[in-house]
């Protein structure tokens, strides 16, 4: 009952739910209500009671469970199991110990904070605690090494998905590959890895990563520049709990089917380095060019400073930005 209580509240953040009514939805009485809870504030959640109104989970209010992420998944959903981590290294390198010991496709590891959160070509991606989602799905997918990118592809959607899907009148934007940017910043990163089989070379498992900033409270103010957060101002309109969940069910959803059209047509749309100028590398050599557009498999179509077309797969690419 705490759970689903918890779920009523968060439905109606920053409104009130009366005790009567949720009495009667429980078939309970309002003491028991009240036990539920004072439960959940010494679980840490913040919710506000007043006399002839009821109960208000308040906007500050953010915990990140296990129980809050089920919640929140879909019915039906293909999550397999959930997973919350107050603290761990990397929820990337927590899943491939997982696994190595034969987890099943769909596993779901969530934690507040990691302390060597990790970005792509080596770089860390900062995870305060109490600040962030991060998570990293499992996945076990019928996937050729060729298309290998599309999961990456298709988890920068489903995140935009998600945030859109909760945010009224959020527009996110997309930096080929792996980056989700909202207000012009940064907010989110992927890591996409891969654990193959020594015997056939195929693709055995696929570790997908996401970090995102979901407000900028314990944020390290050399970062400010560039990087961003859902709730800059601290004011939560929907939980982590409720982001990781939809996330993830958009994420099994797209690995049914990495091929359909729909995932690409998402991701051109959001495509922020379409029609701008570039510089790349490409052998230690940097490379000036224009994006003309995003290919079938998410490779960047760039017409380079020879007037070729080329199209880049892997790499680091730098916006020009005009003056």
């Amino acid at each position: 009952m705490k759970t689903k209580i918890l779920r009523i509240l968060e439905d109606n953040r920053g409104g009130f739910v009366s005790g009567e009514s949720l009495a009667d939805t429980f078939s309970v009485t309002r003491a028991a209500v009240w036990k539920a809870i004072e439960a959940l504030r010494k679980d840490g959640h913040k919710i506000q009671a007043i006399p002839n109104k009821g109960y208000s989970l308040l906007n500050i209010s953010d915990i990140l469970t296990g129980k809050g992420i089920t919640s929140h998944l879909r019915n039906g959903s293909k999550v397999s199991r959930v997973i919350c981590l107050g603290e761990t290294d990397s929820t990337n390198n927590y899943a491939k110990k997982l696994a190595m010991s034969g987890a099943s496709h769909g596993t779901l590891i969530a934690a507040n904070h990691q302390t060597a959160g990790r970005g792509r070509h080596g770089h860390s991606f900062v995870s305060p605690p109490g600040t962030g989602l991060y998570m990293t799905l499992m996945l076990r997918p019928n996937v050729e090494a060729a298309k290998f990118q599309m999961i990456t592809i298709a988890a920068a959607v489903a995140v935009c998905l998600a945030v859109e899907g909760l945010y009224h009148g959020a527009v996110t934007g997309i930096k080929w590959v792996n980056d989700v940017c909202f207000r012009d910043k940064k907010i989110a990163g992927i890591l996409t890895e891969a654990i193959s089989s020594f015997e056939s070379g195929e693709i055995e498992c696929v570790i997908t990563g996401i970090g995102i900033n979901v407000s900028t409270k314990n944020f390290p103010p050399e970062l400010a520049d560039t990087a961003g957060a859902i709730f800059p101002d601290g004011n939560i309109l929907f939980g982590r709990d409720e982001l990781c969940a939809h996330i993830a069910d958009n994420i099994m959803d797209f690995a049914e089917n990495l091929n359909a059209p729909e995932i690409i047509t998402a991701y051109r749309e959001r495509s922020i380095l379409t029609g701008q100028d570039i510089t790349y590398m490409q052998d230690s050599i940097q490379h000036h060019g224009h994006v003309e557009g995003i290919d079938d498999f998410g490779g960047l179509v760039v017409v380079n400073e020879a007037g070729k077309i080329e199209t880049l797969r892997s790499g680091e690419v730098f916006m020009v930005r005009r003056t």
